[in-house]
């Protein structure tokens, strides 16, 4: 029961990425709560020179750090994930002389918007926004830029162009298919001499909206190796859904024990699933490849064990390396001459594996 109140409070950001695009890792972090947060530095009047080292990090960009004002929207700070944000966010803003305010919204919508209303009368130049609500923000997001605010959106694009000046986002088709490449690449390697169809994969997907849609039919073109069946794709409801993904597992080991591929929507997913299977003794973890999507310390340290194969997860797919330093980037305008129609800047997912899984972990 521990273990599963672990679980649980890991997949709080399951629920905050239905209506996302992405996900990254996280730590440890002091929760943010009030409505009107102080502030962590002061502008200068003057130009601020960096360190060479910090200047090659972030980079060029049209707009001076030193004469920017953050205000950084998070959603909530309960799951790693967001945690994380608030660490990196607040690190890389000292870190480049830039004077910002955070303040969490504790899973309220409303809340977020009278933060965000805060933020405007406090004078800040840049919001980077990771919105509850998507669509409840547009309004109050359309006035800041309507009184020369600029508005970053993080890990969503809102529907109304007018809400936002650029949206950073990760194509989650690009990030399922990232993760059957994965997989695909791995059955090639420890079943090269698989008969067509005879390497059994199960899909827990998930069907809240069309990000999450396109997430999942990116992992399911690991059907596009031939030596794979797809024998299950369990489409997990909200309601109880850790609960359910249990369930499935479950299911799963008794009709299908020779399964040797796991992908799914969340590494919250991987999490219940692994354990599930390194407690069944008929199991062999050496003979299965679960892959993640979405980094988290719990979900590293799984990869890290795998090594050994005392873990079935082998990988986990992260949308674009030091993301928040993007985000500052997109925030300073970094990449205004790189935008789509629906002005978005994307991020490229890349694989975390027992090779690389050391420089990810504390």
């Amino acid at each position: 029961m521990k273990m599963l109140k672990k679980f649980l409070l890991l997949a709080l950001t399951l629920v905050l990425l239905a209506g996302c695009g992405s996900g990254n890792g996280g730590s440890s972090a002091a929760p943010a709560s009030s409505e009107t947060p102080s502030s962590e530095a002061a502008p200068t009047a003057e130009t601020t020179e960096l360190d060479p080292e910090v200047a090659a990090l972030l980079g060029e960009t049209p707009r001076d750090p030193s004469q920017e004002y953050f205000g950084l929207s998070l959603p909530q700070q309960s799951s790693e994930y967001f945690k994380r944000v608030h660490d990196q966010l607040s690190s890389y803003c000292d870190m480049f002389n830039i004077k910002y305010d955070m303040a969490s919204a504790e899973g309220d919508a409303q809340k977020q918007i009278s933060q965000i209303e805060n933020f405007m009368t406090m004078g800040c130049t840049t919001l980077i926004v990771y919105s509850q609500d998507v669509a409840a923000n547009e309004a109050v997001l359309t006035r800041a830029r309507n009184e020369g605010i600029r508005v970053v959106s993080a890990t969503n694009t809102p529907s109304s162009l007018d809400s936002y000046d650029i949206a950073v986002d990760a194509s989650q088709i690009a990030v399922g298919t990232k993760a059957a490449e994965f997989a695909s690449a791995w059955v090639d390697e420890h079943y090269p001499d698989a008969e067509p169809g005879s390497v059994e994969v199960a899909l827990f997907t998930m069907s809240l909206n069309q990000n999450v849609i396109d997430r999942c039919d990116g992992l399911r073109t690991i059907a596009n190796n031939p030596k794979v069946t797809i024998v299950e794709d369990f489409d997990i409801p909200v309601d109880n859904y850790l609960v359910k993904v249990k369930e499935n597992a479950d299911l799963l080991m008794q009709t299908h024990p020779d399964v040797k591929v796991i992908l799914t929507y969340s590494d919250a997913f991987n999490l219940v699933i692994d354990e599930a299977m390194m407690a069944n003794p008929d199991m062999n973890p050496a003979e299965i490849c679960s892959v993640a999507v979405d980094q988290t310390d719990a979900t590293c340290e799984r990869i890290k064990l795998s090594a050994t194969d005392q873990s079935t997860i082998r990988a986990t797919i992260a949308s674009g390396e030091h993301f928040e330093v993007t985000m500052i980037q997109a925030a300073l305008g970094a990449f205004d001459d790189q935008l789509n129609e629906k002005k978005q800047y994307f991020v490229e997912p890349f694989a975390i594996d027992a090779s690389n899984v050391d420089q990810f972990l504390k």
